[in-house]
């Protein structure tokens, strides 16, 4: 009986865990309003997306309202295609010489952060959405709580 038990909390506590990994995306919609509502100007840029690679459904530009950084937010046809355009934005990033990185990959959730040349630069991927963005370092700490305040 003690075995059974264990063995049924064990499993529990395994799809728990396995549960935890799972980050929910942010709606185009909702990236736009919180953006919006944080003083940023945001503009669609789905045509210059799909330039940039991947099959792109919308894709957004907020900016800071004195230029200080933009942070870009895509949405993919599948998750497979944001899995393909964040590989690449890492290796590109990864080509610039990082001085410190960090990666993290869990779930439907992939983040990569770096510092290199006196810029910090993340890219963060939630299921077929990806946040790009590439700023001086001095911005480093509040793009971070940002990126945190929208789940990315």
């Amino acid at each position: 009986m003690k075995k059974k038990l264990l063995l049924g909390l064990l499993l529990i506590g395994l799809l728990f865990i396995t549960g935890c990994t799972a980050k929910e995306k942010l709606e185009p919609s909702n990236f736009k309003k919180i953006m919006e509502k944080k003083g940023f100007i945001v503009t669609e840029q789905t045509g210059i997306a799909i330039a940039e690679g991947g099959n792109v459904d919308l894709s957004y530009k907020a900016e800071t309202p004195d230029q200080r950084y933009v942070i870009n937010f895509y949405e993919f046809d599948g998750e497979v295609s944001a899995q393909g355009f964040y590989a690449k934005k890492q290796a590109e990033l990864g080509s610039t010489g990082s001085q410190v990185y960090t990666e993290l990959n869990l779930g439907n959730y992939s983040k990569y952060t770096m510092i290199y040349h006196e810029r910090f630069a993340a890219i963060s991927r939630v299921s077929n959405t990806v946040v790009h963005v590439d700023t001086e370092k001095n911005y480093q700490e509040e793009v971070k709580q940002l990126l945190l305040d929208i789940g990315y």
